[in-house]
């Protein structure tokens, strides 16, 4: 074959190898290739790439002729990446850090409220729940009204926002001092600290003054968005294959198959707005190193968090879909997949990842950060070395039986 020729066969049989091993993609490498030797063509065209990028998926999936089906499966992968990506970060975010002791935070409303003495303090070590149902970040916090008249709330931040300055604390975003102002709040970190700052006065009864809020939490790890992006993707992953082997398991039960897709739609649509919630904060770790909000990006995984109780029905659609597919069977007289016979290393191998995964999970859930996030690194590495020798050691494919003569 000439150097033309490889280099063609070549970029077809990648194109082919988008669909799943099997004699349909020989039959379409052999097409294209027929047709790049009758047209001239050395690589495949745009029409052609479309084309088949647009119903490999389906065969990916077990579905050929299913237009729902990609669908449905890219649904379920974005709530799989959605929840992976929440319990990785849930997993780098309960970390053990200290918070400010009290002479240190004393310290701290000496400089930012220097007209209070003695805030009564708060501390919440760890994160928690409020009486409104919201997950907070775990903090050192006090609240207290303002000893008498209140003098403009922005020229009493700007004093405050100097005198942090000038201890080595990094105002994020810039502080806007001018005009007046009925409530001011400033925002701070230092040394792994994030200190917010509220100063609100009452309007409409000047003689009452106002009220300060002030508390220090945690920033996020530097690692976290890292971590939240590769459990993402981990888990969409995860989520494809997942709905490839539902898609098979119930290709023979037209009932089945249509309540799984309503339900999948019904559990994207209801996360819908969380997820995009939270990736929005997740933008903004990145762009300012901490979020704005009170709590972490993980409170929906807060046992009692509202987050929670809003994916409510995201959660019944999930057991509903389990139930199913548990129930799903396959009818008598269809041909059983082919199944290879498996190593030891592959029989060992998938059980303890599975049981690594989910130990890192219930790591997550109950406080051990850390070694929460030790676990899902090691069940990832152990996967793709499982993923790895399976490749290198398939099995070829099968030799139909003769037909009897007759």
């Amino acid at each position: 074959m000439s150097p033309t020729g490889t280099a063609r066969y070549r970029r077809y049989r990648l194109l082919a190898r988008t669909y799943p091993p099997g004699p349909r993609r020989a039959e379409l490498l052999d097409t294209m290739l027929m047709v790049a030797e009758d047209t001239g063509r050395r690589r495949p065209s745009a029409r052609e790439v479309a084309n088949v990028l647009r119903h490999a998926p389906r065969a990916r999936l077990g579905r050929p002729g299913n237009r729902l089906v990609v669908p449905v499966a890219i649904a379920v992968s974005i709530l799989s990446g959605f929840v992976a990506a929440s319990l990785t970060a849930r997993a780098y975010g309960e970390t053990d850090r200290p918070l400010p002791s009290t002479a240190e935070m004393a310290a701290i409303a000496e400089m930012v409220t220097p007209d209070v003495e003695d805030p009564p303090l708060q501390r919440h070590d760890q994160v928690f729940v409020n009486g409104n149902g919201e997950a907070q970040f775990g903090q050192v916090r006090y609240e207290v009204e303002y000893p008498g008249p209140m003098p403009d709330p922005c020229a009493y931040g700007a004093q405050g926002a100097d005198r942090l300055t000038a201890a080595g604390w990094r105002l994020t975003p810039a502080l806007d001092r001018t005009g007046p102002c009925v409530a001011e709040t400033l925002t701070a970190t230092r040394g792994g600290w994030v200190l917010t700052f509220g100063n609100y006065y009452d309007d409409t009864a000047p003689a009452n003054g106002g009220w300060f809020d002030v508390s220090v939490r945690r920033t996020e790890p530097a690692a976290m968005p890292v971590g939240f992006a590769a459990g993402g993707l981990l888990g969409m992953v995860l989520g494809w294959f997942f709905a490839g082997w539902a898609s098979r398991r119930t290709e023979h039960s037209t009932a089945a198959s249509g309540a799984l897709a309503l339900l999948a739609i019904v559990a994207a649509g209801n996360s819908a707005l969380l997820i995009n919630f939270v990736v929005r904060d997740y933008l903004t770790i990145i762009d300012q190193g901490f979020s704005f909000h009170e709590g972490p990006i993980w409170s929906w995984t807060v046992l009692g968090d509202e987050g929670m109780l809003l994916l409510f029905p995201t959660i019944l659609a999930t057991v509903a879909a389990a139930v199913i597919l548990a129930a799903t069977r396959q009818p008598r007289g269809t041909a059983p997949r082919r199944v290879a016979d498996r190593s030891t290393l592959t029989r060992v191998g998938w059980p303890l990842t599975l049981v690594t995964f989910g130990l890192g999970m219930l790591s997550a859930c109950t406080g051990f950060g850390l070694f929460g996030c030790d676990l899902f690194v090691a069940a990832l590495l152990m996967a793709i070395a499982l993923t790895v020798h399976r490749m290198r050691n398939r099995p070829a494919a099968a030799t139909p039986p003769p037909h009897p003569a007759g």
